[in-house]
């Protein structure tokens, strides 16, 4: 897919999803961000992406609301007249021991990590399939952001997992729903930028059980990113893990 002058919905990802952000205008995309709480970083970012030559926006969304949902697609095609691509980064984590688990923990983790993606996804399916279509009937694609544990859990996570593993669900569905005039993927990232209150130990272990014994970057997920949006057009329900390897669990030697 040919990405200059194309419109993206990039939801959430602060850091991450700067990166990508900044790799679209690059290449000539359009592009508008959704935050919640992270108001002066999105407006960063949408400055960034004017200053390398795309159109920016930043719009306020709790995207696990409908209506707002809807509204952020909305917006975006009234600013820049049609939608092409759909990057859901919204994404939230928590750790909780088993025997402390409540309803309100899954609940918060469904909202952002499930509830929010599906109705945004929805509201963009809709705008991009009023696209005329390029080869093939193509007229879009939406990618997801998961987590490869869903697929070799860890312990005190459940709530998180439930709902990541729900998104693969929705990825999978999406993409037979939407074809073939939308692709649907899933890239399944590992640690990427360790959070600053990331303990040694646990840093150690991380680091011992991923083959490539480093953490990720940015970089490498802005290149799975682009690999599926402008590398391909004939991948669609596809689940790619950039974690380094972690998820094949045994010790780098």
């Amino acid at each position: 897919m040919i990405l200059t002058d194309a419109v993206v919905l990039i939801t959430g990802g602060r850091r991450v999803g700067a990166a990508i952000a900044h790799a679209l205008a690059d290449r000539g995309a359009n592009v508008a961000l959704t935050y919640r709480r992270s108001r002066d970083q999105a407006e960063a970012t949408a400055v960034e992406v004017q200053r390398r030559g795309g159109r920016g926006l930043a719009l306020p969304a709790d995207l696990a609301q409908p209506d707002q949902a809807e509204r952020a697609v909305a917006v975006t095609l009234e600013r820049f007249g049609r939608l092409d691509i759909l990057l859901n980064l919204v994404s939230d984590y928590e750790r909780v021991a088993f025997d402390d688990l409540t309803a309100d923990h899954l609940t918060r983790m469904v909202a952002t990590n499930l509830n929010a993606p599906f109705y945004v996804a929805v509201a963009a399916a809709r705008a991009i399939r009023a696209n005329s279509p390029g080869p093939h009937g193509l007229k879009g694609k939406i990618l997801f952001y998961g987590d490869w544990m869903t697929d070799r859990p860890e312990p005190g996570l459940l709530p998180y997992l439930t709902a990541k593993g729900a998104l693969t669900t929705l990825t999978l569905g999406l993409a037979v729903e939407l074809a073939p005039e939308i692709t649907v993927n899933l890239i399944q990232p590992g640690t990427v930028l360790p959070p600053p209150n990331l303990d040694e130990d646990e840093a150690r272990r991380i680091l011992q059980t991923t083959p490539l014994q480093r953490f990720g970057s940015p970089e490498d997920i802005v290149a799975a990113t682009l690999f599926l949006l402008e590398g391909t057009d004939f991948a669609t329900g596809a689940i790619l893990r950039v974690d380094g390897g972690r998820f094949l669990g045994s010790p780098a030697r």
